[in-house]
């Protein structure tokens, strides 16, 4: 006579998709944010002024946990104002002129839902356009 107890039989399946769950779960709640477009675009060249700064990425940021700084130099550019547009981006706006010069944007991200700060930062170019004819 062969006992089986069914307690745990019948329990095993209903762990291992708790488990995967949990997995799934994890992993999404813990996934890096990643920029995928901005602007102005790294690397880029203006021929004006910058007055905000846009930034893209691949899961919805939470402004309150984010930061945006433009930098030029040594001087540190005020980004205020931080707000998503509601298309996984965040959006800030420049206070003060910005002259032709090379910028750095300097920026974390959090995920909505998320605790894990992620950082990243890239360059851009304002040429002086000269006078219009």
């Amino acid at each position: 006579m062969e006992l089986v107890n069914t307690k745990f039989a019948t329990s095993t399946p209903v762990r291992s998709v708790l488990a995967m769950l949990l997995l799934m779960f994890a992993v999404v709640g813990f996934a890096d944010v990643k920029l995928l477009d901005s602007f102005p675009k790294s690397d880029s060249k203006l021929g004006e002024m910058v007055t905000d700064l846009r930034l893209w990425f691949d899961v919805e940021p939470d402004p309150a946990g984010s930061k945006i700084e433009l930098l030029k130099d040594d001087s540190r550019i005020p980004v205020l104002a931080l707000h998503s547009m509601g298309e996984n981006d965040l959006m800030g706006f420049v206070q003060q002129p910005t002259p032709p010069g090379r910028y750095r944007v300097v920026w974390q991200a959090t995920a909505v839902g998320t605790d894990t700060v992620v950082y990243g930062e890239f360059d851009f170019i304002i040429v002086n356009s000269g006078p219009k004819p």
